[in-house]
């Protein structure tokens, strides 16, 4: 193992946090300017580091390594904190299409597919790939996926549906615009940063994340004040009765939390790959990528404005889709 300076991989962390926040809010629109206001910076971006940091740790810690179940299962476990710290699986901000027993049916399938993918699984395969040597969690996806994300074709349509699905939720194309290039923007000041700090210094995934119990406690603890103080302090009247709302919450952690630990149990006796040789886009494209995404912000707002309800209940019924196909084949893994 390369050990890697305190400052390396502390750097290393709050890359992992800003790509998270990135794909999940910045495509959502639900934080448009993630990096430059009071909110964004002390709650918004390290809720995501938090929860990708430890989720990784944990699978590397009691896994051998990245498999597909692994990452699908911890993706859902990140994705339910969309319960006790926003509420949106009981009360979401909008007006919730289906509620049964106190929950919100199509919010729970919807971000538990999008946090997997777009706060989880994406932002890992995107910083291991563009930032370290290895490329472990994307060698972990089905022949399918792994092909999407190897190709600058992938990572340029991904950039299109994250300018679509944003125009749904942006006031206007000049917000938009501002958004995607302040995001873009720290996003390559940053890399940069960690290309000139490590240059001549190759450094794997697991080399990056907390070692030592004591880290990984401090990190736990720290999400945990998150929890507790998001729990009582922020819209406390949202969160329904024990039974059945919150009782139904803490039966799909219980099947998540299983799901996991099973997973992890499986990658310990599976072989490490032959070979970490992948497609990896170089960082040209990538950026190239990001380039589109920013002018293609206004111009999904203008072009997309009037069937916005169209976007939005495509997306999430074939997001739904994806995200039921990918729990099943985790399942079997």
């Amino acid at each position: 193992m390369n050990t890697p300076p305190r400052k390396h991989k502390v750097f290393f962390w709050v890359l992992l946090a800003a790509y998270s926040a990135f794909f999940a809010e910045v495509f959502s629109g639900s934080t448009l300017f993630p990096f430059f206001d009071l909110w964004g910076l002390l709650v918004v971006v390290p809720l995501y580091g938090l929860h990708t940091l430890l989720l990784l740790t944990l699978i590397y810690r009691y896994g051998r390594r990245p498999t597909f179940a692994a990452l699908v299962f911890a993706g859902a476990l990140f994705g339910l904190y969309e319960a006790y710290i926003t509420k949106m699986l009981w009360r979401p901000a909008w007006e919730a299409w289906l509620t049964l027993a106190d929950v919100a049916i199509f919010e729970v399938f919807v971000l538990l597919w999008w946090h997997t993918w777009l706060s989880f699984i994406t932002p890992l395969v995107l910083t291991e790939g563009l930032l370290t040597t290895s490329h472990q969690v994307l060698l972990a996806l089905p022949p399918r996926v792994r092909q999407f994300y190897e190709t600058w074709r992938g990572w340029l349509a991904l950039a299109a549906f994250g300018a679509a699905y944003q125009s749904v939720n942006s006031p206007g194309p000049q917000v938009s615009f501002l958004s995607g290039v302040a995001s873009v923007s720290v996003l390559a000041v940053l890399t940069l940063r960690w290309q000139k700090m490590t240059r001549g210094r190759n450094y794997a995934l697991p080399d990056l994340l907390p070692q030592t119990r004591r880290t990984l406690a401090i990190l736990a603890g720290w999400l945990g004040m998150w929890y507790l103080s998001h729990i009582f302090l922020v819209n406390p009247e949202r969160i329904p009765p024990f039974w059945p709302g919150q009782a139904i919450i803490w039966g799909l952690y219980g099947v998540a939390i299983a799901l996991f630990v099973r997973a992890l149990r499986r990658s310990r006796q599976m072989p490490p790959p032959n070979s970490e040789e992948t497609g990896f886009p170089s960082p040209r494209p990538l950026l190239g990528a990001g380039v589109f995404f920013v002018l293609a912000l206004p111009l999904a707002r203008v072009w997309l404005g009037g069937v916005a309800a169209f976007i939005i209940i495509t997306t999430w019924l074939g997001g739904i889709g994806f995200g039921v196909w990918a729990w099943q084949r985790a399942a079997r893994a």
